[in-house]
């Protein structure tokens, strides 16, 4: 028994009854059935670009199938099957088929996995995370229990997120526009009309230095604000770098029980800074 297959049987509680080697005939019955459901639906070799659109074309090829009659009473295999389901037990929550392993984090914020390599945040890297890889995609868990969910790629290629990587490319704008159109998908929008902007005003090199600074308090604040903040400077034409600066909080007033004795009556005025012009026009004469 593999261990998936004992976790499989542990989650719900499954008594595993395994036919004797060599003995065709003890599961004639599952042959026969998997052999109909192969010619049924399987026959010829679904074909597609991808698992996800083959999964599709499956369920719509079986959903297709419930209206079809199959008894002598007329009932179709969709009113057969909602009068079944009555009879059902609610179903537990449902098991992970996930193999579970663990993974070394890179210097570089990437892990390997069967030949493949995945990107995590920056700062994971050098941690040893628990990894889980599905049918179709791969979940690294890191140590606050974030969770980072990938495609699952084949031998020799690559899914890499450069949302990953921003602290890193707010400190090298040149790099920046080495991977830009990729950073720019993992962005989204507003961040594409973001670049315009920049690279029309100020051309490629400038533009690369301002949006890194973007890319700085994206990850210092977060996406929840910058996103709304950025997409307000575009729609009011506000400059983008002002939009992305945090205001400044205002000074707390101290309460006057607060202040020394001493120092209660004494007033300080504020500085203006037209007297600095008289001073400077007043020494000039």
């Amino acid at each position: 028994m593999t261990p998936r297959f004992a976790a499989l049987a542990s989650h719900y509680l499954l008594e595993a009854c395994f036919c004797r080697p060599g003995e065709g005939h003890d599961k004639g019955g599952v042959e026969a059935r998997g052999k109909a459901v192969r010619q049924q639906a399987l026959v010829p070799i679904p074909v597609g670009p991808t698992l996800a659109v083959i999964n599709a074309a499956l369920l719509a090829q079986m959903d297709a199938r419930l209206d079809t009659q199959r008894d002598a009473t007329g009932q179709t295999i969709g009113v057969r099957f909602t009068e079944e389901q009555r009879l059902l037990r609610a179903a537990p929550l449902p098991f992970a088929a996930e193999a579970t392993t663990f993974a070394t984090v890179s210097p570089r914020a990437l892990v390997r996995l069967e030949g493949a390599v995945y990107s995590v945040p920056s700062r994971w890297a050098g941690l040893d995370l628990i990894v889980r890889i599905g049918a179709t995609t791969v979940t690294i868990v890191g140590r606050e229990g974030t969770r980072i969910q990938h495609p699952r790629k084949r031998f020799g290629q690559r899914s890499i997120d450069y949302r990953h990587y921003l602290a890193e490319l707010a400190r090298k704008p040149q790099a920046v526009r080495q991977v830009l159109p990729d950073l720019l998908r993992d962005l989204g929008d507003p961040f594409p009309a973001i670049w315009d902007q920049l690279h029309g005003a100020h051309g490629p090199r400038e533009a690369a230095r301002l949006f890194a600074k973007v890319l700085g308090q994206l990850e210092t604040y977060g996406a929840a604000v910058m996103v709304s903040a950025l997409t307000r400077a575009l729609a009011t034409g506000t400059p983008l770098l002002l939009a992305v600066t945090p205001a400044r909080s205002t000074p707390a007033c101290v309460a006057l029980d607060a202040v020394p004795a001493p120092l209660r009556d004494i007033a300080v005025t504020s500085g203006c800074a037209a007297d600095y012009d008289g001073w400077l026009l007043g020494g000039a004469a």
